[in-house]
């Protein structure tokens, strides 16, 4: 599913689940900053292809992975490490499955309810 309507108006969620990061040069982890329907920022140590297409593994607790194309709009270096750097990147899904959008929104509205902070 590709969402073609202003992505910045879906509210977005801080979320700390594992993830996977795989390009065509391999794969690496990434630690998600912020989840939403349309797209995430998340951390990670090795830099993916910037405008390019790659995916994103992504694992809820006590949930399937969600699996999406993505493609990242925007890199920074944003904590220099002893040994190396970590970067922080934007990405917008090109693919995710609507039992995945669902899933990604009820967990922002389960959030919202308990009183939780989203991000406008």
């Amino acid at each position: 599913m590709v969402f073609e309507r202003d992505r910045r108006r879906f509210e977005r969620i801080e979320v700390k689940w594992p993830t996977t990061v795989i390009t065509s040069d391999g794969q690496f982890t990434g630690e998600p900053k912020s989840l939403s329907q349309v797209g995430a920022s998340f951390y990670c140590r090795e830099l993916p292809p910037i405008g390019q297409e790659f995916r994103l593994e992504i694992q809820p607790p006590s949930h399937q992975p969600i699996l999406v194309s993505v493609k990242s709009i925007w890199a920074m270096e944003r904590v220099p490490q002893e040994d190396s750097s970590l970067f922080i990147i934007g990405a917008e899904f090109e693919y995710i499955s609507e039992a995945d959008v669902q899933f990604i929104g009820n967990v922002i509205a389960q959030k919202k309810r308990k009183g939780g902070k989203t991000i406008p």
